[in-house]
C-alpha cells in the first residue's frame, strides 16, 4: 500500500460519522479528521472514503505490529465461532489467562513474577498504587512527578501532572508530592524525607519516558538515584511502562534502558490489555484484595497480547525498532537543521520534535493528516513520531518528507485550516 488521498479530509463520509459521534459520545475528545474502515496493511490503513494514510502514531503506541499483520489475524480466526469471548476473568478462569501470564513474565526483569490481569494501562497504574498502598499499610501519600501522565481513573490522574485542565479540573484527588524530571529528583527526594518517614510514602512511580506530558527522556542519574534511595528505604518503586513498554524503546521495557529494575511495573496499550507485574511478595495476601469483573477475561485480547509477544520474540523485532530507530531520529535530525524543528529526541521508535508553539503543532498535525500523514502530538510543542515496529526506512523517508513540506506551508504567515477540517481544530491534541 501507498498513501493516497482521493477526498478532501476528512471526506464526507468520515465527516458524516464524526458529526454523530460528537452528538452521541459523552466523552467526546476532538478525534483525528478520517474514521477507519478496518482495511490496511502493514504501516498503512484506510478511512471510510477511500484515503489511504501512512500511520505514525500506532493507535497512540497500541498497535506495535501494524494493521492485518498475519499472524494477529491467525489468532483472530480462531476466534470467530466463539461465544461468549468476554468471561468474568478474576471468578470464571479461561486458559489464556495463563498463556499470556506466562508470556508477560518471561520478559520482565529479574525478581518481577506475578502479574494481574487488567482491562487498560490507566487501571494497571491503578492497581499497582493500591498494592503498594496495602505494602505500605497506611500510608499517607504517593510521589510522582512533574509533567507526569498516568491514566484517567481517579488514583493514576492524582499523580498526573497536567496544565491540561480538562484531565484534572474539578476531579478529587489523593496526596502526592512531586519530583523534577532532573537530576535534581535524588536531592528533592531525599528532603521530602526529612517531613516524611519511608511508611508515609505508599509508592514513588516514574514514567522511563514521559508519554503524554512530552516524551521527556530523564538523565540516567536520575533514574539511578530514586532507584538507590527508594530501595534503601523500602519505598516501592512503579515503573509506568504503558506506553514505554513492550519493545516500543528498543528493550522490552524502558526502564532497563537505566539499568534498574523497579518493584512494580505498569503495562498496557502494546499489550493489548492492562497488567500490574510485580514480586508476588508486593501483591495483597487476601483474596480479591484487588479484582475485576472482566480482568483477565476477554479471550481474544488475551491471545492478541500473547501473539505480541510471540511475534516479537520471533521475527527478533527489538533489533528492528532499535535499527529503525536509530534511522529516525537521524532524519529528524536533519529536519531540525531546516530551524523550525526543535529537540529531535527519542530511544527506539519512541521519538518526538518540538515546533515553536503549540498553534504551530497543531497546524502541522492537521497539514499532516490531510496529505497522509498521521501524527500526534505531546506536550503543549511536541510531535510524537512512533511507527509500528515493522516501519521500513522508505515509509521513514516518506514520512520525514511530509512531515518537512507541512512544517514549511505552516510557517506562512497568517497561515489557517480551510473547510471541514476545521470542525477538529485540535485534533493533535491527545486525551488518552
Amino acid at each position: 500500500m501507498k498513501i493516497n488521498i482521493k477526498t478532501k479530509v476528512p471526506g464526507p463520509k468520515s465527516y458524516k460519522q464524526l458529526l454523530l459521534n460528537k452528538k452521541l459520545n459523552g466523552g467526546w475528545s476532538v478525534p483525528h479528521p478520517f474514521v477507519h474502515s478496518g482495511q490496511g496493511e502493514g504501516c498503512y490503513f484506510k478511512d471510510l472514503d477511500g484515503n489511504t494514510f501512512l500511520d505514525f502514531a500506532s493507535q497512540v503506541a497500541t498497535n506495535p505490529l501494524g494493521y492485518n499483520h498475519p499472524d494477529m489475524l491467525h489468532v483472530l480466526k480462531q476466534y470467530t465461532k466463539q461465544t461468549p469471548i468476554k468471561y468474568a476473568g478474576q471468578d470464571f478462569l479461561v486458559p489464556e489467562h495463563n498463556e499470556l501470564l506466562e508470556e508477560l513474565l518471561s520478559i520482565t526483569p529479574k525478581g518481577i513474577n506475578a502479574g494481574f490481569l487488567i482491562n487498560s494501562g490507566a487501571e494497571a497504574v491503578e492497581n499497582a498504587i493500591k498494592i503498594c498502598m496495602r505494602y505500605e499499610h497506611k500510608p499517607k501519600l504517593c510521589i510522582s512527578f512533574k509533567n507526569a501522565f498516568h491514566g484517567r481513573t481517579l488514583g493514576a490522574l492524582s499523580l498526573t501532572n497536567t496544565t491540561k485542565k480538562q484531565q484534572k479540573e474539578s476531579f478529587l484527588s489523593i496526596p502526592t508530592e512531586r519530583l523534577p524530571y532532573t537530576e535534581e529528583a535524588g536531592n528533592v527526594l531525599l528532603n521530602l524525607l526529612n517531613t516524611y518517614s519511608p511508611t508515609d510514602i505508599a509508592c514513588v512511580i516514574m514514567e522511563p519516558i514521559q508519554g503524554e506530558g512530552g516524551y521527556n527522556i530523564p538523565p540516567e542519574k536520575m533514574v539511578q538515584d530514586i532507584r538507590a534511595i527508594t530501595k534503601e528505604h523500602n519505598i516501592p518503586l512503579i515503573s509506568d511502562e504503558v506506553q514505554a513498554g513492550m519493545g516500543r524503546t528498543g528493550e522490552w521495557w524502558g526502564i532497563e534502558q537505566y539499568g534498574v529494575i523497579p518493584d512494580a511495573m505498569s503495562v498496557g496499550k502494546a499489550l493489548q490489555v492492562g497488567a500490574t507485574v510485580a514480586n508476588k511478595s508486593l501483591f495483597p495476601e487476601e483474596p480479591g484484595s484487588i479484582s475485576s469483573t472482566w480482568g483477565g477475561g476477554h479471550r481474544l485480547d488475551l491471545a492478541l497480547g500473547i501473539q505480541v509477544i510471540k511475534t516479537i520474540k520471533k521475527k527478533h523485532m527489538l533489533n528492528k525498532v532499535n535499527k529503525q530507530g536509530k534511522y529516525l531520529l537521524r532524519r529528524l535530525h536533519e529536519l531540525s537543521t531546516e530551524g523550525k524543528v526543535m529537540h529531535p529526541r527519542g530511544k527506539g521508535l519512541m521519538t518526538a520534535i518540538d515546533l515553536p508553539s503549540n498553534k504551530m503543532r497543531n497546524d502541522v498535525v492537521m497539514e499532516a493528516a490531510k496529505n497522509g500523514l498521521v501524527l500526534l502530538g505531546c506536550g503543549l510543542t511536541g510531535i510524537r513520531c512512533i511507527p509500528p515496529y515493522i516501519v521500513t526506512p522508505k515509509e521513514i523517508d516518506e514520512a520525514m518528507a511530509i512531515l518537512s513540506q507541512a512544517i514549511k506551508v505552516c510557517s506562512q504567515r497568517n497561515f489557517t485550516h480551510k473547510g471541514n477540517i476545521c470542525t477538529f481544530a485540535d485534533c493533535s491534541q491527545t486525551h488518552t
